[in-house]
C-alpha cells in the first residue's frame, strides 16, 4: 500500500527509528527563520502547509514526501511529512549484488499537522529538525522535488517533439536562453523524462483507439480523406490504408507512374509501412497513399492495391515500381494488369557481392555485368552481351543470374524504357519518405506517433511544391544559348525541369552528327557521344520532317519525357527552329493550374488540454505586446507595471477560489473505434535495421497461417462517426454526413 494514501490511525510516538554507530546528525544548514517550521504555525490549506515545508527544504538542502495520511471518510484528518530520506529500505537482493545507490537513511527529520477542529485551519503540532545526515542548499536544486518543467518549458518540449528537435537539442537551446546550466532549475533528465511519461505515453492498449480516432477526425474535417481497415478476428489492426484530400487530387496529375515501397519498419508492432509516392511537375517526390501491413502475402497486397484504387477513382497507373517480391509481383498483376510493372534495379544491382561473391574475380563480374545492363542500347545487343558475359565468367549456370534473364523485361532498362517512367528507375524515392520518418520515428514509437509524422512528411512535401511554384513564377533561369528550342522549354517548364533541359543543350556540344540515308523526308542518322576521351558512344536518330518527328535510340524521351542530346544535335542539324508541342510535355508545365494546390494536406490538431490551449493563446498575444514595448525603456517600464498590477489582481481572485476545482479535459469516447485493438508485438533478437530486406533478399518463407478478419459494421462505424462529433469539444458545428461504403459479400474491409 502507498504510505501517502494510508488510512490507518497516525500516532508520531509509535515510530521507532534505529541508528547505526556512526551516524552522525550533521548540523542544520542556516536558514532564515521566517521559513523554518515552528509548533503552533496555522495555515489555510493543506497545500499551503505542504509548500511551506517545501520550501524550507529547498533552502536547509534536503528535500520532502509525505509518509502518511489519515482520513476519516474522503476527509483528510491529518498527515505525517518527513525528509526523503526517512527509513531504510531493505533490498532482498545482497549487497555484493545490488549496485544501484539508495536515499534511505533513516532521517527523523519531519513535521506532522492535524486540521483544528470548527475552524478548518490546519496547524503543525510536532517538529523534528535534526537529520542523519549532511544537508546541502547548493545541491538542493538538483533534488527531483526540486526540479520544476513551467508550462512555457512543457509546451516548448511538446513542440520540439513533434518537429522531431533531439532532447538533448531542446535541452541545449533552454541552456542557452537561461546563460547557462545553473540557471535552470531543471536537468536534461526531466526533458526526456517528460517526453517519455507525457508526450509520447500512449498505451498498446489505447494506441489503435487513438490511430481510429485519429481517421475519424481527420475525415470529419474533410470527407475527401479516404482510409479503410482490415482487422482480425481480435479486432487488432491486419492491414490500414489512408490519403488525405490533396493527395487523391495530386493523383489526378501524378498518377501515371507509381514508386511502392515496404522494405521499412518503424513502429512498436513491426508493422511494415508502404508508401505510394509519385513525381510532381517539379520533378519532387509527392506522398499519394500511405499502408501499415502486418505481413508480406500476396492477399494483403491485394487488399492494398484494390483499395488504393478505389481511392483514386479506379485509374490504375501506367508504370508501377516496386522492389523485387514474387507476393507483390502477383498481386499487381491481379488488380492491375495493363499496368507496366517494373523492379527497382538499384536492389538488384545491389545484390551483386552477396550473390556472387564465392566466383573469382566477383569485383569484374559486377562491373561487366552493370556494363551489359547500362550500355546496351537494343534488346538484341543485350542478350548478345549478356550471354558472352555468363561465358566469359563462367556463370551459365548459376540460378540467380538465370532468373534474373527470365525476368529481364520487368528491370533491364532497354526492355522498359519506351514507357513513360518520370526519371524513375529505384524505389529510392520511397524510401526518400521513409528516411524523412527516421528522423521522427523509432522502433518503439507508436501509432498515433507515425500518422502525425506522416501528416508533417505531408506539410513538407507541400511547402516544398508551392515553394518552387512561387519561385517559377516570380523568377527566370536565363537561356544557356541563343536556341529558340531552348527558349521553348524556357517558357513553358518549371525551373527544375528546364534545368534538366539545359543540360541536354549543353551535352549537345559532345556530339557528333552524320547522315546515314535519307528519303521522302525521313533521315537516318548516327550521333557518337564523346563520354571520355577514349569511348565515343554512338546512338541511332531519325527524323520525320512531315511529321515535325525525331526519335533517338537512348529512349530518354520516351522514359523522362526530356529530349535528349543526340535528338537536339539532329533537330540542329536539321536547322528546326520549334519543337513540335508534342516534345513540350503539360506533365512538366508551369502554366497548368492545378486542383490540389489549393488543397492543405491533413494535420491533425492536437487535442490540448484548455489550460495549455489559454496558455498558447495567452504566448501569442503577449508576444506583439512585448515586441512592441521593448523599442524603448519607457515603454518596458510601462508593460512592468501593468504586469505587477495584473498579477497582484489574479493573485487575488485565485486566493478567493482556493480550495474549488473544475474537471480540464474530457476524452472522446468513441464506442466502435474503442474496439480497435493494437497488434501483438513480434518479438525480435536485438534491434533490426529500420529498412527491411524483401521476401525474395531474406529468402524467408512465410508458412504462418491466414487467420479469418471481422469488420466494424456500418451501423457501428456511423455511430462512432456520431460520437465523435458530440464528444469532442474540438469539432463543433454540422454534422457531416458520412458516406461509407458498404462492404460486398465476401468483403472483409472498412471503409469511408
Amino acid at each position: 500500500m502507498d504510505p501517502s494514501s494510508s488510512d490507518s490511525a497516525l500516532n508520531p510516538g509509535d515510530v521507532d527509528y534505529e541508528f547505526e554507530s556512526n551516524e552522525v546528525p550533521e548540523p542544520l544548514s542556516v536558514v532564515d527563520d521566517e521559513l523554518v517550521p515552528k509548533v503552533g504555525m496555522t495555515f489555510t490549506t493543506l497545500e499551503d502547509a505542504e509548500k511551506f515545508y517545501r520550501n524550507y527544504a529547498k533552502a536547509a538542502g534536503f528535500s520532502t514526501r509525505v509518509r502518511c495520511t489519515n482520513r476519516k471518510g474522503n476527509e483528510i484528518k491529518n498527515q505525517l511529512i518527513t525528509c526523503s530520506r526517512e527509513g531504510k529500505w531493505r533490498s532482498k537482493i545482497s549487497p555484493t549484488e545490488k549496485t544501484n545507490p539508495t536515499a534511505g537513511l533513516n532521517c527523523p527529520a519531519r513535521i506532522y499537522i492535524h486540521t483544528l477542529k470548527d475552524v478548518g485551519a490546519w496547524i503543525i503540532s510536532k517538529v523534528v529538525l535534526d537529520h542523519s545526515h549532511p544537508c546541502c542548499p547548493s545541491k538542493a536544486e538538483m533534488l527531483k522535488q526540486h526540479r520544476e518543467l513551467s508550462m512555457s518549458i512543457r509546451r516548448t518540449i511538446e513542440n520540439n517533439d513533434e518537429a522531431g528537435i533531439r532532447p538533448s537539442k531542446t535541452y541545449q537551446s533552454f541552456v542557452a536562453v537561461a546563460g547557462g546550466h545553473r540557471e535552470l532549475n531543471f536537468i536534461e533528465k526531466d526533458v526526456r523524462n517528460y517526453i517519455t511519461r507525457e508526450v509520447r505515453n500512449v498505451s498498446e492498449q489505447e494506441d489503435a483507439k487513438e490511430f481510429g480516432k485519429y481517421l475519424l477526425r481527420m475525415k470529419e474535417k474533410n470527407p475527401n480523406f479516404f482510409f479503410e481497415l482490415e482487422l482480425e478476428e481480435d479486432q487488432s489492426i491486419k492491414l490500414a490504408f489512408w490519403a488525405d484530400a490533396r493527395s487523391r487530387a495530386a493523383c489526378e496529375y501524378f498518377e501515371d507512374v507509381i514508386s511502392f515501397d515496404t522494405t521499412y519498419n518503424t513502429n512498436r508492432y513491426n508493422l511494415v509501412c508502404g508508401s505510394f509516392v509519385g513525381v510532381n511537375h517539379h520533378g519532387q517526390s509527392t506522398l499519394l497513399g500511405c499502408s501499415l501491413m502486418k505481413n508480406e502475402e500476396i492477399e494483403s497486397f491485394k487488399w492494398l492495391f484494390q483499395c488504393w484504387l478505389r481511392c483514386m477513382g479506379g485509374n490504375a497507373p501506367k508504370g508501377f515500381l516496386t522492389d523485387q517480391c514474387a507476393s507483390m509481383k502477383r498481386a499487381l498483376e491481379a488488380c492491375m494488369p495493363t499496368t507496366v510493372h517494373r523492379w527497382c534495379i538499384w536492389h538488384i544491382m545491389k545484390k551483386i557481392p552477396s550473390k556472387l561473391n564465392g566466383y573469382k574475380g566477383h569485383a569484374d563480374i559486377k562491373q561487366q555485368m552493370s556494363h551489359v545492363v547500362w550500355n546496351s542500347h537494343s534488346k538484341d545487343s543485350f542478350d548478345r552481351n549478356w550471354n558472352d558475359f555468363l561465358v566469359n565468367f563462367g556463370l551459365a549456370d548459376n540460378k540467380w543470374l538465370s532468373d534474373l534473364y527470365e525476368d529481364r523485361h520487368i528491370w533491364v532498362p532497354i526492355y522498359l524504357d519506351h514507357h513513360f517512367w518520370a526519371g524513375m528507375r529505384s524505389t529510392q524515392r520511397s524510401e526518400s519518405m521513409h528516411s524523412f520518418f527516421n528522423k521522427y520515428i523509432t522502433r518503439n514509437s507508436s501509432l498515433i506517433q507515425f500518422v502525425k509524422q506522416y501528416d508533417n512528411c505531408l506539410g513538407s512535401r507541400e511547402q516544398a511544391e508551392r515553394e518552387s511554384d512561387a519561385a517559377d513564377f516570380h523568377t527566370v533561369i536565363p537561356c544557356a544559348t541563343k536556341s529558340s528550342i531552348e527558349a521553348q522549354f524556357q517558357d513553358a517548364y518549371t525551373h527544375a525541369k528546364f534545368r534538366e533541359v539545359q543540360a541536354q543543350f549543353r551535352g549537345k556540344a559532345n556530339c557528333i552528327t552524320r547522315l546515314k540515308n535519307s528519303a521522302l523526308g525521313y533521315s537516318v542518322y548516327e550521333v557518337g557521344e564523346q563520354v571520355s576521351s577514349s569511348i565515343l558512344d554512338k546512338f541511332a536518330v531519325t527524323y520525320d520532317s512531315v511529321a515535325a518527328e525525331v526519335k533517338c535510340q537512348c529512349l530518354l524521351f520516351e522514359s523522362r519525357g526530356i529530349l535528349c542530346r543526340h535528338a537536339l544535335s539532329v533537330l540542329s542539324f536539321e536547322q528546326v527552329s520549334q519543337v513540335s508541342p508534342r516534345y513540350i510535355l503539360e506533365r512538366w508545365s508551369k502554366k497548368v493550374k492545378r486542383r490540389h494546390t489549393h488543397i492543405k494536406s491533413s494535420h491533425d490538431e492536437p487535442l490540448m488540454e484548455p489550460r495549455s490551449k489559454r496558455f498558447d493563446q495567452l504566448v501569442f498575444r503577449s508576444q506583439n505586446i512585448c515586441e512592441f514595448a521593448s523599442e524603448s525603456e519607457e515603454l518596458t517600464a510601462i508593460l512592468h507595471r501593468a504586469y505587477d498590477n495584473v498579477m497582484a489582481e489574479m493573485e487575488a481572485v485565485k486566493a478567493k477560489r482556493k480550495g474549488t476545482s473544475s474537471l480540464s479535459h474530457e476524452d472522446a469516447n468513441l464506442e466502435s473505434v474503442n474496439e480497435l485493438q493494437s497488434p501483438p508485438r513480434i518479438r525480435t533478437r536485438g534491434r533490426p535495421k529500420n529498412r527491411l530486406g524483401s521476401k525474395l533478399e531474406k529468402q524467408i518463407a512465410n508458412a504462418t497461417k491466414k487467420k479469418k478478419t471481422k469488420v466494424l459494421s456500418e451501423i457501428n462505424l456511423f455511430d462512432a462517426a456520431s460520437a465523435a462529433h458530440s464528444s469532442c469539444s474540438q469539432y463543433q458545428g454540422q454534422v457531416i454526413n458520412y458516406q461509407f461504403r458498404v462492404p460486398a459479400a465476401g468483403d472483409n474491409s472498412l471503409g469511408v
